[in-house]
């Protein structure tokens, strides 16, 4: 399968290195150099997932992101020189599945590119209210649909394939991130306190062991 990647950054020069490189790994690639018009090609090619700079022209990468969550839950890998902690979480809360900054690697993006687009999805999970099918991208709770983005699908299948077991922050770094990337661990934190708000009644199937991680549990009442 080739997949499609939209690339929405101002930078012509550096939004060219990028199509290049993602070509040469087999990817499909479109490009957009402002917001607006990275709204529109979004809604034209139903890209596979989205390389989006922060500091765009007409409209930030922040509303961008909030303008595609708002109908897909397709990952978005945000790439920007603002490397403040603050700036990757409120990314990651947006809504955002992975935070680079510049000047990275292109070796190590393609790497994250490559890890969001891998889940396994002929998968099923199915526990009192909740169905969850990998397969289809198909989530309820009871007959509300919930969108997961694909970091969130991703993380929620590790877990539940493994079951009752203790999981540090870094053991969730290196299968969900991979070692060759550098990421804070809170973004474990950020992750996880999504996913629980999206499971509602049932987030306490996620719970903290303090001082060491979490573990997928769900004997509850």
């Amino acid at each position: 399968m080739k997949y499609t990647v939209l690339i929405i950054e101002d930078e012509a020069n550096l939004s060219n290195i990028l199509a290049d490189t993602l070509k040469n790994e087999g990817f499909k690639i479109y490009q957009s150099f402002n917001g607006e018009d990275g709204i529109n090609s979004f809604y034209d090619i139903n890209p596979d997932l989205i390389l989006l700079d922060i500091n765009l022209p007409k409209k930030n990468g922040w509303s961008v992101c909030k303008e595609i969550r708002k109908d897909s839950n397709v990952p978005i890998l945000f790439m920007t020189a603002r490397d403040s902690e603050v700036d990757e979480i409120q990314g990651l809360e947006l809504g955002g599945d992975d935070y680079i900054t510049k000047p990275f690697s292109l070796k190590v993006l393609t790497i994250r590119i490559k890890k969001l687009l891998k889940i396994d999805r002929h998968f099923t999970y199915n526990f009192k209210e909740i169905n969850f099918d990998f397969e289809r991208n198909y989530f309820l709770i009871g007959d509300e649909k919930i969108d997961f983005s694909k970091k969130e699908v991703e993380l929620l299948q590790y877990f539940i394939k493994n079951k009752k077991r203790v999981l540090t922050r870094d053991i969730i770094l290196n299968e969900i991130w991979g070692y060759e990337v550098d990421v804070d661990d809170r973004v474990v934190d950020t992750l996880i306190k999504r996913i629980r708000k999206k499971l509602e009644n049932y987030s306490e199937i996620i719970k903290t062991v303090r001082g060491v991680g979490y573990i997928f549990d769900d004997e509850i009442n």
